[in-house]
């Protein structure tokens, strides 16, 4: 009896159904795995887009200043070349320069909140690029060290230059100028007065603040060139991305 049963069953059709569901269990996991995965490509390539409209206005915003960086500096060397001859006849735009300088504290302020995002996330990974995963990871050492020469730079700006002008008792002017535009107060401005540009230009402190600058500057400049090339690295990896991810 239990071999007519044994007989009675189909056990093809039962390995036949049992295999189409084995097949469809995993025929919908490859669909689900396959969807995840395309899903995951379509916002990468979103995010890479968008690092990529980040990081060009950042590379935009970095080179800007350090023009404005070499334009400053080269007002500071035409200002120390003249006192090393004794030119006691300074070029009113040098003196503006160098006093621009002096007093502008410097900051730099970049948009990075795609990369942040990102980072906080924990979701890096979704980048398939390792290379491009890595200089992101970097990119905050790469600015680190413009920003903290910068902080120094405006703490020098309060601490030192602005606390010897006041002082000595120069003529504030070009300082108010500076830091808000023209305007009617009944402010000294030192490039006006021929025996205070004189009294400040024999100074030899200002001499060494004029100096101190200058090197500042040097490094500053070359800090953002840097800068730069790390961008420039960033976004030569993020369009080579694009190009994968379009493909």
């Amino acid at each position: 009896m239990v071999a007519a049963l044994r007989a009675d069953i189909p056990w093809r059709r039962l390995v036949a159904e049992g295999a189409a569901i084995v097949v469809s269990i995993l025929l919908a996991f490859a669909i689900d795995a396959w969807w995840e995965e395309r899903q995951e490509r379509v916002e990468e390539h979103q995010i890479l887009h968008d690092l990529a409209d980040e990081f060009t206005l950042i590379r935009n915003v970095l080179a800007d200043h350090k023009d404005t960086h070499l334009v400053r500096l080269a007002a500071l060397e035409s200002l120390l070349v003249r006192l090393d001859a004794g030119d006691t006849v300074v070029a009113r735009p040098d003196l503006a320069g160098a006093l621009e300088d002096l007093f502008s504290p410097t900051t730099t302020d970049i948009s990075d909140g795609t990369l942040h995002a990102l980072l906080s996330s924990g979701r890096l990974e979704i980048i398939s690029s390792g290379e491009l995963r890595e200089k992101l990871v970097g990119w905050e050492g790469a600015i680190e060290e413009v920003w903290d020469d910068q902080q120094d730079h405006a703490k020098r700006v309060y601490e030192v230059h602005v606390a010897f002008f006041v002082e000595q008792g120069f003529g504030m002017g070009e300082v108010v100028d500076l830091w808000y535009g023209k305007n009617t107060a009944p402010t000294r401005t030192i490039s006006d007065d021929p025996a205070e540009l004189e009294r400040l230009l024999a100074d030899s402190r200002f001499r060494s603040m004029l100096e101190v600058n200058y090197v500042f500057k040097l490094h500053l400049t070359d800090e953002f060139g840097e800068a730069i090339a790390a961008a420039d690295a960033i976004l030569a990896e993020i369009a080579a991305s694009i190009t994968a991810t379009t493909n």
